[in-house]
């Protein structure tokens, strides 16, 4: 083990401070010779084996991406017991050098944090290093794009069935479109006009919904019901179990190619520019905070987990709606309020 450089340990008995420091867990047995196994090794041979499957599907890719580019290449040869904390401060000041977005750094942290964390409920190390890091402030976050109704409208004229359905339905209800993919006929309700959310699809695998709160039932508006059932007549699947938008072979889509085969090109057609899925589950929330809809039933029906994350993350006000809101509050204020015509005039009697 090599304890640092003569400049950093000037003296033999820094060294053997820092040495009797590194040998006592092991010497009291409360760190397990293993520890000196390699990163990589550990994350092979048991996180991915024990840990990595009681994740969800979406989850599970999108650590084994951040692993496979960013956390395995730096610390993939380091010693368990090797890891420390600077280093990992350092590995998150490199990634920020390379100008990586903020929340990419973030998810690379999260993902090494949760393999040490592993590491330590496994008894190959005490503490997790990966506490504690530091973080530079976030930036600010672009303005979400607004998508209107007539930008909606010109969307639909673009597209083909069964799209301009999965779209319009995407839109009406608010559901995530890997809910939408899963939906199978058992789940909807034409005489109740409810819509049951019980699964997803991530990658063309079927998967439960996000949260506990996503499983849910949803009404359906009389239109919205009657673009259902005009797509249910013309199906050629309609059992119960039936997907209600499935691929030929009656199999699921896949989200990102119905991205780049289907919306984006209608989009650029439309003259929407780049838009994604989930920017139609925005539309939903936003008329629905639009219309003073309560928070909790708007909650309810996207199936988020916290109000929190349908006020601030969903909740994008239409121009239009925020300008009235302002003129509406001034209607309001405006008695108890001076006007500033006579304000000017009192002003200027006292400078005279």
């Amino acid at each position: 083990m090599i304890l640092g450089t003569l400049s950093e340990i000037p003296t033999r008995r820094d060294a053997r401070v820092l040495l009797e420091q590194r040998l006592r867990p092991l010497n009291q047995g409360t760190q397990r010779p293993q520890s000196t196994i390699r990163f990589q090794d550990f994350v092979e041979r048991e996180w991915k084996m024990l840990v990595l499957p009681t994740l969800k599907l979406s989850t599970q890719h999108g650590y084994q991406v951040m692993l496979r580019n960013h956390v395995l290449p730096y610390f993939g040869d380091r010693r368990l017991c090797e890891i420390a904390k600077c280093e990992i401060q350092q590995f998150i000041t490199e990634k920020f050098r390379q100008e990586l977005a903020w929340q990419t750094v973030r998810n690379a942290w999260i993902v090494l944090s949760t393999v040490l964390y592993s590491a330590v409920e496994y008894e190959y190390l005490t503490v997790n290093p990966a506490r504690g890091i530091k973080f530079p402030p976030q930036g600010p976050r672009p303005e979400p794009k607004v998508f209107t109704a007539n930008d909606l409208k010109r969307l639909l004229g673009h597209l083909e069935e069964p799209y301009r359905t999965m779209v319009a339905l995407a839109v009406l209800t608010g559901i995530r479109f890997g809910e939408l993919l899963a939906l199978r006929w058992r789940c909807v309700n034409f005489q109740e006009k409810t819509l049951r959310i019980a699964e997803s699809v991530f990658l063309g695998k079927f998967q439960p919904p996000k949260s506990e709160k996503s499983i849910r039932i949803i009404p359906l508006g009389p239109i919205t019901a009657q673009v259902l059932q005009s797509h249910y007549d013309r199906s050629i699947h309609r059992d119960q179990e039936d997907l209600a938008f499935p691929r030929p072979g009656n199999t699921p889509y896949r989200e990102s190619n119905l991205l780049q085969q289907v919306l984006q090109p209608a989009a650029v057609a439309a003259g929407l520019g780049h838009i994604t899925w989930h920017q139609l589950r925005h539309v939903h929330a936003s008329v629905l905070h639009d219309l003073g809809v309560p928070v909790k039933i708007a909650q309810k029906q996207l199936g988020h987990a916290t109000v929190e994350t349908t006020l601030n993350i969903y909740t994008h006000a239409i121009p239009e709606t925020h300008r009235r809101a302002v003129e509406d509050l001034e209607r309001v204020l405006s008695p108890n309020v001076p006007k500033f015509e006579e304000q000017a005039r009192r002003a200027k009697c006292v400078i005279q």
